[in-house]
């Protein structure tokens, strides 16, 4: 567009500010003027009507009604103006443009009020009688007894109007006369300043394709002349600078592209330099290397840019690990490290990514493993220990106290038991070199057996167990035991957590050639806050109920893999104080 081009803006700004520097004069000079006119109306009628109201002081005792009403119309002819003589308490006694015995109580209109308190009273309204805007004056009526009434003049303002609307349109005749003035005016100047901007322009495009040979013609000691001599400077440095890079990235290309680790170049001013293969890998560049833009830009990960920027400033090694999500999720060890020019000052920092996301996992999995079991662990331990030792100290001479001792210390042993064959059932179902023996299973029966073997259980707890399943057997490819395991862990567990006289459904569906088993209880539910960890090891919602109860926090943990291991997918929904439902979904014969 035209407006884009500086030439035209500078002219545009120029015409920009003449209008308005004369609009803010004319307007106030035009007001300044209105006010004068106003005034100085204002002063005349003032004068004009306390001549009028001794005039009317004088013949108020000797003129009736009549006689006020002509005295009205000659004072209106005399002062060129509306004259209205007004008694003390707001009757019109004599108008001269309308019958005074029509018109309504003059005591409230505002230069009424403003004469009987001030001596005089002015108001600009508009009339409805002549349907004009008019200027209202009122003085007191001074009589020999006291106050004999108000003497009113008025005047119509459309000739006030008319001239100041004439005013207005010289002004913008002389906006319209300086506008076309200013623009040739201003094309000069804009070109005279742009010219110069327009050289530095093609100058500079010229750097940008590669062309650091050429030169401005432009001299001058303002600041133009003074940009044109730095950006041949600068040209002179790109052509340095680009030589430099150019050789220092063929030498490190062919070794870089082969390296397993990620390796940034950043420069002394904080631009991505070099970048190599595994490197746009791990963050997921989306520029090309080489580009010349700030690392902030196209490094996604603000932990980076920190220990860059770091390293930066500093001159130091730099080592943080960060976590990264795109293109995959992982743990980089970056070491960041400056890199120093013949002289010793910085030129910019190296950033070395290495991938340390399994070694990582690794050591978790190991700790989380050792906590975990340690936890269970202790418990059990520490009440065998703590009753051996006191029934040692004689508690065992103590029939009814050792038999309960024995009892407990048999109840914690047995808890180690469970706690021992499940981490081994889960040890050996997180085995990668695990192959499961499937055959065609019928769920129907699968879960009949399962109901039959936990019926004391159930009626141990005083629950109801309701059986949903379809007419026709669904039979899939699974291995039985482990899907009856799946069901005993799925069922104990809506046991322990549903209240006494409460009820669990087991719902066995086919969905999309896909089978379906559902185990629902109206128990105590599980808060939405756990319901992402609740497939963990060794979790629990309520850790004091499941223990009491004789969880090892590992039943739902080998549900999952189990489930995982056969192709399926397992989860669940809940409602804290309405109940659960965990489903399992396994596919169904091709």
């Amino acid at each position: 567009m035209i407006f884009k081009r500086l030439r035209w803006k500078i002219t545009a700004s120029y015409i920009a500010v003449v209008i308005l520097s004369m609009l803010i004069l004319g307007t106030y000079l035009l007001n300044s003027l209105e006010d004068y006119f106003y005034q100085n109306l204002e002063k005349r009628l003032t004068a004009q009507a306390l001549l009028a109201s001794k005039l009317v002081a004088e013949e108020t005792g000797t003129l009736d009604a009549n006689g006020l009403e002509q005295l009205a119309r000659q004072i209106s002819k005399d002062v060129q103006a509306r004259a209205t003589i007004i008694d003390s308490r707001g009757v019109v006694l004599g108008d001269s443009e309308r019958d005074p015995t029509s018109m309504e109580n003059h005591l409230n209109r505002p230069e009424v009020q403003a004469a009987g308190k001030k001596g005089s009273g002015t108001a600009i309204r508009h009339s409805s009688t002549l349907n004009t805007d008019m200027m209202y004056v009122a003085v007191p009526i001074k009589a020999s007894g006291g106050n004999g009434g108000y003497m009113r003049l008025a005047l119509p303002l459309t000739e006030v109007k008319h001239a100041f609307f004439g005013l207005w349109s010289d002004v913008l005749t002389a906006i319209l006369l300086a506008v076309l003035i200013t623009i040739p005016v201003g094309l000069t100047l804009g070109k005279r300043i742009t010219g110069p901007v327009e050289q530095l322009i093609e100058f500079a495009r010229q750097i940008s394709k590669g062309n650091y040979d050429g030169r401005v013609r432009v001299r001058s000691d303002d600041e133009i002349g003074k940009l044109a001599l730095t950006l041949e400077e600068m040209a002179n440095t790109i052509k340095e600078k680009v030589r430099l890079i150019s050789e220092g990235k063929n030498k490190l290309e062919a070794v870089l592209d082969s390296m397993s680790s990620g390796v940034i170049f950043i420069d002394k001013l904080g631009r991505v330099d070099l970048v190599n293969p595994a490197a746009e890998k791990f963050l997921a560049f989306l520029v090309k290397k080489g580009t010349e833009i700030p690392h902030g830009s196209s490094i996604k990960y603000p932990e980076l840019s920190s220990a860059i920027n770091e390293a930066l400033q500093t001159g130091q090694v730099v080592e943080q690990e960060i976590k990264i999500f795109i293109p995959e999720e992982a743990i980089l060890e970056v070491i960041v490290s400056p890199f120093r020019d013949q002289s010793g000052a910085l030129d910019g920092v190296v950033a070395v990514l290495h991938d340390i996301s399994q070694i990582r996992k690794l050591e978790r999995i190991r700790t989380e493993f050792v906590d975990n079991v340690s936890h269970e662990l202790k418990t059990p331990v520490t009440a065998i220990k703590g009753f051996t030792e006191t029934l040692l100290d004689g508690a065992m001479y103590q029939q009814d106290t050792c038999r309960e001792f024995v009892e407990i210390i048999d109840n914690e042993a047995a808890r180690l038991s469970r706690l021992v064959h499940d981490l081994l059932d889960l040890s050996k179902i997180e085995s990668k070199h695990m192959q499961i023996k499937t055959s065609p299973v019928d769920i129907n029966e699968l879960v009949r057996d399962t109901a039959a073997k936990l019926h004391g259980q159930i009626d141990s707890a005083g629950l109801e167990l309701k059986l949903i399943l379809p007419d026709k057997p669904v039979v899939t490819e699974v291995n039985s035991d482990m899907i009856e395991q799946v069901l005993i862990n799925l069922i104990d567990n809506a046991i322990k957590y549903t209240h006494t006289g409460g009820r669990i459904e087991v719902v066995v569906s086919e969905e999309d050639r896909n089978m379906i088993v559902r185990v629902r209880d109206n128990g105590i539910g599980i808060p939405a806050a756990d319901l992402d960890r609740i497939f963990e090891r060794f979790y629990r919602v309520d850790k004091t109920r499941s223990r009491a109860m004789g969880g090892t926090g590992l039943g739902l943990s080998i549900v999952k893999h189990i489930v995982d291991l056969h192709g399926g997918t397992v989860g669940v929904q809940s409602t804290p104080g309405v109940g659960s439902e965990f489903y399992f979904l396994l596919p169904g014969k091709s």
